[in-house]
């Protein structure tokens, strides 16, 4: 088998890496994968959603990367990973049966909400392995067991459940939205992995339109403190690899015709 040598993207040692479920592998991630890359599914004739064809890096142990030293594995996998792997079970026992639309939201009984956080934080360390002060402060708290709080003021991470079984990383990118006459940008990670998704902000602002249900309070536990959550159903559909789009296919669809509509209008007049 092939070693992988690089800097954990936890600790920052130089090291053999190991291979790092992302998700945990118990939470619906431990059947082969074939992920592509972003520059791959770039193609005008391809809906965003169909990867027939491209090339692929072929994952037998599910989707993730060797991206973690052994220390750093182990540590994270122990201390945070079964409270992921708990509400992922739980959210994929309500999403795949109908739900009575008199229901508005769920709960969950006896999670650690630090530990849940933490295991999410720890995977967009892992997608966005460079150095950065931003994700440097991220992987201090991860490693930090007992470490508590996150700037509000430069952080936010929100959740959103999702049926779709296409999984996505998107690294740290920057996003511009339309607000009223001006445009307003942020810069965001992204992790979709049924059937849970979260959207990592950087630097939020009051006026911007966040997408999903903000977490980010979770880190203000304590380790070893258990709390019921009540959630919305906050339920996004995902058919693109793109941060933060949520359309179904048809409405993907649609904006592709007009898109084509207008290219050959402007081709005529011009």
């Amino acid at each position: 088998m092939a070693k992988h040598f690089g800097k954990c993207a936890l600790c920052g040692q130089e090291c053999e890496l190991t291979f790092e479920h992302i998700p945990p592998r118990a939470a619906f991630n431990s059947t082969p994968t074939k992920p592509v890359s972003g520059e791959e599914l770039l193609d005008d004739d391809r809906m965003p959603w169909d990867t027939t064809g491209l090339k692929y890096t072929n994952q037998q142990k599910g989707m993730g990367r060797y991206s973690l030293c052994p220390k750093c594995n182990n540590d994270t996998g122990s201390w945070y990973g079964d409270d992921y792997i708990i509400v992922a079970q739980i959210v994929h026992s309500i999403l795949s049966k109908p739900i009575d639309p008199k229901y508005q939201g769920f709960g969950i009984r006896d999670i650690h909400p630090l530990r849940f956080i933490k295991q999410v934080l720890s995977m967009f360390c892992s997608i966005n392995n460079f150095e950065d002060e931003r994700i440097d402060t991220l992987r201090r708290f991860v490693t930090g067991k007992d470490a508590v709080g996150l700037d509000k003021s430069k952080y936010k991470v929100c959740m959103y459940l999702t049926r779709s079984k296409l999984m996505k990383y998107a690294p740290l990118s920057v996003i511009i939205k339309m607000k009223e006459s001006a445009f307003e940008s942020m810069a965001l990670s992204e992790i979709t992995a049924y059937p849970l998704g979260f959207v990592l902000y950087f630097d939020p602002t009051e006026t911007f339109h966040y997408d999903g249900l903000d977490i980010t309070h979770f880190a203000d536990f304590e380790f070893n403190d258990v709390a019921d959550i009540q959630m919305p159903f906050c339920i996004y559909e995902m058919n693109d690899f793109f941060p933060t789009y949520y359309r179904s296919k048809e409405e993907i669809q649609d904006c592709i015709n007009e898109n084509r509509k207008w290219a050959e209008e402007y081709a005529k007049d011009s």
